[in-house]
């Protein structure tokens, strides 16, 4: 792993969390795999991954984790909250762009083999 401060990759971890909690709120988790998160989550999960792709795997992963967790009063179900940070992924951000859908399943793969 590089050395990316914990402490700025866990913020970001929470925040996509938190986004997703939200959206699954605001729109209904029937909705969540259309959702679009917030673009600066997604540029910061993206910003991980070009410094550090383990990494970026492994705060996806937790994010979609603590998302999930049955001890929320509203947990996200973990398959809704994938499909919605998939979507997420394939949209722009700047600088690093739209990832293809490959490397979008690559990714998506990676996060969720070994998921709780």
């Amino acid at each position: 792993m590089s050395d990316l401060p914990a402490g700025v990759t866990g913020a970001i971890g929470h925040a996509l969390a938190f986004n997703l909690r939200h959206h699954s709120q605001q729109f209904g988790v029937g909705n969540l795999r259309w959702s679009d998160l917030y673009t600066d989550v997604i540029t910061a999960l993206k910003w991980i991954h070009s410094v550090d792709p383990a990494r970026a795997v492994h705060v996806a992963r937790r994010a979609l984790q603590d998302a999930a967790d049955e001890g929320d009063k509203q947990p996200v179900p973990l398959k809704e909250a994938a499909l919605c940070l998939h979507h997420s992924l394939t949209q722009a951000s700047v600088p690093y762009g739209k990832w293809s859908e490959d490397q979008t399943e690559a990714f998506m793969t990676a996060v969720l083999l070994d998921i709780d």
